[in-house]
């Protein structure tokens, strides 16, 4: 049962406070006042100095922040009000609104759900995850070395964050059932904490496996006119990446401190259940090869011209194919439509904020000596990113709406700066929104393992902190080392 179910049967049973009763009942209509507050702050106190246009977009944005961040009703039904508000309010065209539908970012992660559903119809993810615990499991710190290789692996295949996550979670209550770990033990939150993590960080070098890596990528796209293509994202990355991995295991492994005996007997454990699941079958090898074949195509972007999306199709189409058919069609259209209504809503909102000017006056409202001076010097200017990118998260609880509250505001103030690649910033930026580690409502993978009961608030905090910092450091090193050989640092 979700975190949210829980309370919801909790406050129908009455073992909650008066005072947590009437919290529950009230949050939703003060946020939603809330957001009203807002949107008539900005748009009556900008009315002297900005025309209506940009006005109207930028109150009915902040507005729309609002109820993504608090959430007093579901992420889609505020896409929904955004779609129709910016039309019926006068501030965008309906051809505007409705044009992040079009973008390939979209058709991408539709592409990546329905080749994600066909992984979970085969035991692929069973087999890499019993295969990793078996050549980890009985080396210290291996358990947690192979919960946190897992994700890394399926990101490869598996464009859905949610996904991978999804896949992951019934291994771990496998393998805690094995070494007899139950709710509550250190070692339980380290293991959960691992798919929190490992899943999070899974995306940051494979272009598709992250939704806020799409949305920058075709935000670059529409205010920059360069496209970032899956070999460009992989080469910026990868070092942070591999880095990353490791950094990761140390911090969980120092915040969750464990006993190592447990693990004794789980190799032979293990290889009971790859034992059950038998040889591969004809699908799992067909299936294998397709993915082989998308992610080789995605590679050679730069020789065929083709974008992400085409590959990832040609995939989904091959795995439904008569005579190939590892899933049957029907099952591979079963995907998640609140997701694709978010993604298109908030490629949309990025497109009216350039047209309708407001960046414009954004990037006059941060034009300042101070931030002239950071943006000047391009090491500067990338820490500025990282550090603003984060605190921008902090208070925009997913990633694509992190992602379309910060990148506008990026590009408004590297516009200021003689020396810096705008473009480098924005991917910086964008990149930074998949580490949010401190609150669990930073990324999806949080959410889901804080709703399994096993970890709290307060675990996320516990080694959030560090690797907050170590990210934050790392994305740095970045900028002063592999950026710069890459000529993307003057």
């Amino acid at each position: 049962m979700s975190t949210a179910s829980r309370i919801e049967s909790d406050l129908e049973q009455s073992v909650l406070s008066p005072k947590a009763r009437f919290w529950l009942l009230t949050k939703k209509p003060f946020f939603l006042t809330l957001s009203g507050i807002v949107f008539l702050a900005v748009f009556l106190g900008l009315s002297g100095s900005v025309p209506y246009v940009p006005r109207a977009v930028l109150s009915i944005t902040l507005a729309a922040i609002v109820l993504w961040v608090f959430e007093p009703i579901p992420f889609s039904m505020t896409a929904v009000i955004v779609l129709f508000a910016l039309p019926v309010s006068g501030a965008a065209s309906t051809d505007l609104v409705l044009s992040g539908f079009s973008s390939p970012a979209v058709f991408l992660i539709v592409a990546g759900m329905m080749i994600a559903s066909a992984v979970q119809q085969t035991d692929l993810g069973k087999r890499l995850t019993y295969l990793l615990l078996y050549w980890f499991g009985e080396i210290k710190g291996g358990v947690l070395a192979g919960i946190l290789l897992i994700p890394q692996i399926m990101a490869i295949f598996i464009p859905a964050t949610a996904v991978r996550t999804a896949i992951l979670l019934p291994i771990v209550y496998s393998v805690a059932e094995i070494l007899g770990i139950k709710i509550g033990d250190v070692r339980s939150k380290q293991l959960m904490m691992a798919v929190a993590v490992g899943c999070t960080i899974s995306g940051t070098a494979i272009l598709p496996a992250a939704v806020g890596n799409v949305v920058t990528v075709d935000l670059a796209n529409y205010y920059l006119k360069q496209h970032i293509t899956y070999l460009d994202w992989l080469l910026l990355a990868l070092p942070l990446w591999l880095l990353l991995i490791p950094v990761a295991w140390w911090i969980l492994y120092r915040c969750f401190p464990v006993k190592e005996e447990a693990q004794k007997n789980l190799k032979e454990k293990v290889r009971g259940q790859i034992a059950e699941l038998g040889p591969l079958t004809g699908k799992e090898k067909r299936l294998l090869l397709i993915l082989t074949g998308v992610f080789v195509l995605w590679i050679l972007e730069g020789v065929h011209g083709w974008p992400p999306v085409i590959p990832a199709f040609i995939g989904v189409v091959l795995i439904a194919w008569p005579g190939v058919r590892v899933a049957k069609w029907d099952s591979l259209l079963n995907i998640n439509f609140s997701t694709l209504l978010l993604l298109g809503v908030t490629l949309s909102l990025g497109r009216v904020l350039s047209t309708s000017g407001a960046i414009g006056y954004l990037s006059k409202w941060l034009e300042h000596d101070w931030t002239r001076f950071l943006f000047s010097n391009p090491y500067l200017a990338v820490l500025m990113v990282i550090v603003l990118t984060q605190l921008i998260h902090k208070v925009t609880s997913n990633v694509s709406t992190s992602v379309i509250a910060t990148v506008p505001v990026v590009i408004a103030l590297a516009s200021q700066g003689a020396h810096v690649s705008i473009l480098l910033l924005v991917f910086v930026s964008g990149l930074t929104s998949l580490f949010g580690f401190l609150l669990v409502v930073e990324t999806i993978p949080s959410v889901m393992v804080h709703g399994t009961g096993w970890v709290t608030q307060k675990d996320f905090l516990r080694c959030g902190i560090w690797l907050t910092l170590t990210t934050t450091a790392l994305t740095f090193l970045m900028a002063l080392t592999w950026w710069k050989w890459l000529g993307y640092m003057q």
